[in-house]
């Protein structure tokens, strides 16, 4: 039982060493058994990404990224029906709409296997959610940008 302990292996200490060895830039915080990871990414449609990264020792995953900040409350709805519009369209990336009308992306996965393998998850699950947040975006934006209703002339 002890030679399968020793075997075990801490995922966490395999992406921060993965990011390290691949240049990623990154900033990391080790709590308890967790590193948190800030990864700073650019995309398309929104250049400045600073997503987050969370992973245990077991392999457990978890990214978050705000897409948007502060949506006025009388843009609550209309945002709540594109939000939900989006989650039925992109299977990976769940959004919501915090307590302070903050736009949240998040997506919660789990790494497995050796650390070559673990390696290659990280990498594509990052891709494939920072490609959704981004298709994300300009439907998000939009309804924080339409002032129509509020221009006076």
């Amino acid at each position: 039982m002890e030679e399968m302990e020793e075997a075990r292996l801490n995922y966490a200490e395999i992406v921060e060493k993965y990011f390290t060895d691949n240049d990623w830039n990154f900033t990391a915080k080790k709590i308890d058994d967790d590193i948190f990871f800030s990864l700073p990414l650019g995309a398309k449609n929104l250049p400045g990404l600073d997503v987050k990264l969370i992973v245990d020792t077991d392999g457990d995953c978890k990214i978050r990224c705000y897409l948007a900040k502060g949506v006025a409350d009388k843009k609550r709805d209309e945002m709540l029906e594109v939000l939900n519009s989006l989650n039925t369209k992109y299977r990976y990336v769940t959004l919501s709409l915090d307590t302070d009308n903050d736009v949240l992306a998040s997506y919660d996965f789990r790494i497995f296997g050796d650390a070559e393998t673990a390696d290659r998850q990280v990498g594509a699950m990052i891709f494939i959610v920072s490609r959704i947040m981004d298709k994300c975006v300009p439907k998000i934006m939009r309804v924080i940008w339409n002032d129509d209703e509020d221009e006076e002339d």
